[in-house]
């Protein structure tokens, strides 16, 4: 019989060294804020390697760019004036949100600027550079933008689609007494839009309309899964700012508005003592992979003198999740500091973890208090349009329905990862930014098992039902 049982072992170890595993998600551990008193935030990666970031600045007098090889390098990274406001005429007034493209072989950023004279009366504008490094080299001077009609203007942002580039912005309509609708337009070359402006939003619910009288502004396009998205920004510019998201299938007619949704209720907002999570743009973690949502915050919830002046507004990142339909999943803003990725449990409030940091294939995971060391640090790596394997750090093994079993109050731990479906993981949007993490196999959802709250206490699977014991966010 040993020897039997032997033989069987050895071909176990074979078939795993034989195993490739699927390339790994990058464990984002971002220390945030990543830059101070930046707003609006812009980031484009480069293929030469670089991460070029614009961003408003508080005083709103100049157009500024910055590059790194990291995302955290952004924060201590030298910056260049690529426009400065001058001290009278059209753009002497405030400078607001650019945004910063690559296309057709040369730099682009586009902003909003007004008149010292009227401040608000913001139009949109472009620069370009056609250095490969557009650090070290002049930009053109400043071009209006032209839109269609003359009002205010701002948070320019572009995409392609299909081959299709695309602009979308902000911009005060004639026809209500809103701050701002949201509209687009194909582009026609890098400089201006052509054929029909379509509105895609205006305020319309009451979380947009706090504090204002209607803001949807700082469009962020992204194009995944088959799907167009745009977050945008809604309500007053301070605890309030909040975000909203549209989608629409990347098949659809773009310029038509019954092509876009409308999401009812806000996917991102105040929670962990970041307040007024906004205007902000995606892009990809240094792996080219891992999604990364890119907002601005604050640290409190009241600006003084108020929300316009006060400057600080940081720039934060975290990563950007997927829901079992392949719509983004943004969660909660991550707490300041070098935030783990982290597994909290709502009911609980204490974290999924590698108990006792046991390294045997089959450990159970279990509830600790939260503490951001290598046991309670997951990896979130996006399989296809619909599951994710999720990796412990310490122990380089996968979340597992240990015995693909469907029965309630299944046991969950670690094994080796194989991509099997046992280890296969959908995100439930649970609202405010909560989520269930439910089984491929098991059918079933992550549970804090009789509600035990304790230290040690066992999780299961559980067939899901969305209370509190199967809740969780990340950090």
């Amino acid at each position: 019989m040993r020897a039997r049982a032997a033989l069987v072992l050895a071909a176990v170890v074979v078939l795993l060294a034989s195993f490739v595993q699927p390339a790994s998600a990058q464990f984002i551990t971002v220390g945030n804020p990543v830059v101070q008193q930046r707003a609006d935030t812009a980031i484009y990666k480069h293929t030469d390697g670089y991460y070029y970031m614009t961003a408003s600045v508080p005083d709103y007098k100049r157009v500024e760019l910055r590059r790194a090889t990291t995302l955290q390098g952004l924060g201590t990274a030298t910056t260049a004036n690529a426009f400065v406001a001058p001290s009278s005429g059209a753009l002497s007034g405030w400078i607001w949100a650019p945004d910063i493209r690559y296309y057709d072989g040369a730099w682009y950023m586009y902003f909003s600027a007004s008149p010292s004279t009227a401040t608000f009366a913001q139009r949109l504008y472009w620069i370009r550079n056609t250095c490969a490094n557009p650090m070290t080299c002049a930009w053109s001077a400043p071009q209006r933008f032209t839109t269609g009609w003359e009002s205010f203007q701002l948070d320019a942002a572009s995409f392609v689609n299909r081959g299709v580039r695309y602009f979308v912005w902000a911009q005060d309509s004639p026809d209500t007494t809103y701050n701002s609708h949201m509209y687009i337009a194909r582009m026609n070359g890098a400089t201006g839009i052509t054929g029909t402006v379509t509105e895609i939003a205006r305020p319309t619910y009451s979380w947009e309309m706090e504090g204002v009288a209607g803001v949807v502004e700082g469009p962020s396009p992204l194009v995944k899964n088959g799907r167009v998205y745009i977050a945008y920004s809604a309500s007053a510019t301070d605890s309030r700012y909040k975000l909203g998201l549209l989608s629409s299938w990347d098949t659809a007619d773009l310029l038509d508005p019954a092509s876009w949704y409308k999401h009812p209720n806000p996917v991102f907002q105040t929670a962990n003592g970041v307040y007024g999570p906004g205007h902000g743009s995606f892009t990809v973690a240094e792996d080219n992979t891992t999604d990364v949502l890119v907002y601005h915050a604050r640290d409190y919830a009241t600006p003084t003198p108020d929300a316009l002046t006060d400057p600080n507004r940081h720039t934060r990142m975290q990563q950007l999740y997927w829901r079992e339909n392949g719509d983004p999943f943004f969660g909660q803003p991550l707490p300041n500091g070098t935030t783990r990725p982290g597994i909290r449990g709502a009911h609980s409030n204490r974290c999924v973890d590698n108990y006792n940091l046991d390294t045997t294939p089959g450990a159970l995971v279990r509830l600790y208090d939260c503490n951001g060391n290598t046991a309670q640090e997951w990896e979130f790596s996006y399989r296809g349009v619909s599951w994710y394997e999720i990796r412990n750090r310490n122990t380089g093994t996968c979340l597992t329905d240990l015995n693909a079993s469907t029965t309630a109050n299944a046991d969950v731990g670690l094994t080796v990862c194989t991509s099997a479906a046992a280890q296969q993981w959908t995100l439930l949007d649970q609202g405010s930014g909560w989520f269930s993490l439910r089984n491929v196999a098991g059918a079933m959802c992550l549970d804090n098992y009789e509600w035990n709250a304790a230290n040690g206490a066992r999780l299961s699977l559980y067939p899901c039902n969305g209370t509190a014991a199967q809740r969780w966010r990340r950090g």
